[in-house]
């Protein structure tokens, strides 16, 4: 062999022959999920963090978009418009999650129209009794107890916050996830055991004040 020249495992073939060794790697295929949530920094700051874990990184690839916060019906929308843009790319997400609330007795006429949309672009919802920060509650305590809005669960919330932080909490903290992770198993428990134990009667989580179906998501994600 000349200087230089390039040097290639060979395997003996039929007759004597030589033939180049092809080296197979297999690399695992992961599912392609978009998560949009109905808020422009607290869902998005989640699960942004979430998506880095390395239990979620070797199974999924995670898009993480941020709402707009308008509606339910307006966030299902939102997804099905992510969804048409990445198949114009020539992409596709297996699955497409929207996280949103159910605050308020004005949102049920959109909550209905965003299910039927969501079913129809075979999205699926997951929703949160009055607000996201229920399943921030879930971290510190089990409970079904009923909140007037998203504000009011906020004040049950920085109860904990403040003895675990020594702040209050932020929607726009952007460290939210590192603050939380080390209960996230906590949190699937007390979720889960308030939606299907707690309110295991009700249907509707929509129905359910106060519960929060992002355990699902969550514990899916992290398995």
């Amino acid at each position: 062999m000349t200087k230089g020249a390039r040097k290639t495992r060979r395997i003996r073939g039929v007759r004597g022959k030589c033939f180049p060794r092809r080296v197979s790697r297999a690399f695992p295929i992961k599912t392609t999920i978009l998560i949009i949530g109905e808020g422009q920094e607290t869902e998005p700051n989640y699960f942004d963090g979430l998506k880095r874990e390395d239990k979620v990184v070797a199974k999924f690839t995670v898009t993480v978009k941020r709402g707009h916060g308008f509606s339910p019906e307006k966030v299902v929308k939102e997804a099905i418009e992510h969804k048409a843009r990445a198949e114009r790319r020539a992409e596709t997400y297996d699955e497409v999650w929207c996280v949103i609330d159910a605050e308020g007795p004005e949102k049920r006429e959109s909550l209905g129209q965003a299910a039927a949309l969501a079913k129809e672009n075979s999205i699926r919802l997951c929703l949160s009794n009055p607000s996201f920060e229920v399943w921030f509650l879930a971290h510190f305590e089990k409970t079904g107890k009923a909140f007037n809005d998203g504000d009011a669960v906020i004040v049950r919330l920085n109860k904990h916050w403040r003895k675990h932080h020594t702040q209050d909490y932020q929607k726009s903290d952007d460290r939210i996830y590192r603050r939380l992770c080390g209960r996230t198993q906590t949190a699937i428990a007390n979720a889960q055991w308030v939606r299907e134990d707690h309110f295991r009667h009700v249907a509707d989580t929509a129905d359910c004040n106060s519960s929060t179906e992002v355990y699902r998501l969550v514990g899916y994600l992290i398995g």
